[in-house]
Parts: C-alpha cells; sequence; structure tokens
C-alpha cells in the first residue's frame, strides 16, 4: 500500500500537470524551491502545512483536495466534501475520528475490488 506521502505527492503532480504547469512553474507560483516540490511529488518528503496551504493556493483549489487519491475522486464526491467542510462551522472530535475510521474501511473496500477487477481482466 501507498504511503501517504506518496499519495500526496501524485495528487498534487496530478493537479500541476492538469494546469499545464512545470514543476519550476508551481514552485516559484507557492514560494517553494522546485527542487523541493519535486521531493514532494515522489513522497520522498513531507510539506509544511505552511506549504501545503502554499500549493494549494498556487493551484487553486482548497488545501484538503490535496489529500483525496485520484482514482477514487469524481466531480460529485469532490463537491459534497467541499460542501461538507465548508459548511462545517464545529467539528466533534470523536465525531471526526468515527468518520475517519469509516472513511479508512470504505477506501480498504475500494481498493479490494479494485485489486479484484484488475486481476481478472
Amino acid at each position: 500500500m501507498d504511503q501517504p506521502g506518496q499519495i500526496f505527492g501524485r495528487r498534487v503532480r496530478a493537479l500541476r500537470l492538469s494546469k499545464d504547469m512545470t514543476q519550476e512553474q508551481l514552485g516559484h507560483a507557492a514560494g517553494i524551491d522546485y527542487k523541493h516540490l519535486s521531493a514532494i511529488e515522489r513522497g520522498a518528503k513531507t510539506p509544511s502545512f505552511d506549504a501545503i496551504a502554499k500549493l494549494a493556493h498556487a493551484l487553486g483549489v482548497e488545501y484538503w483536495q490535496l489529500f483525496i487519491p485520484d482514482r477514487h475522486l469524481t466531480a460529485s464526491m469532490e463537491k459534497e466534501i467541499g460542501d461538507v467542510v465548508n459548511g462545517a462551522t464545529k467539528f466533534d472530535q470523536a465525531d471526526v475520528e468515527e468518520f475517519l475510521r469509516t472513511l479508512r474501511s470504505a477506501i480498504r473496500k475500494l481498493d479490494r475490488k479494485d485489486s479484484a477487477k484488475s486481476g481478472r481482466r
């Protein structure tokens, strides 16, 4: 299973490419050295919260959109997640933890289904 840094890095790369930006251009727009950006995209370096915010701004997305693996993202899912995140005024810690456990379980099920489908092809 991929590490979170690798998933994050691939997402940043996919968004960068969708905007037809080079690493140098995104690095400049985000105020991050392009060599550091390269390491983030490879999952070799973990960005700071500040760098995450800068990358999101430079890519024209919300910060949370950098954490969703592309293969599971649809426009309707992205809109629903955005509505929840942007509409929430207060999060209860226990509710957030339960939500994350449920989400993790659902993603594992999707991964198993993807793996099974890939194996049959």
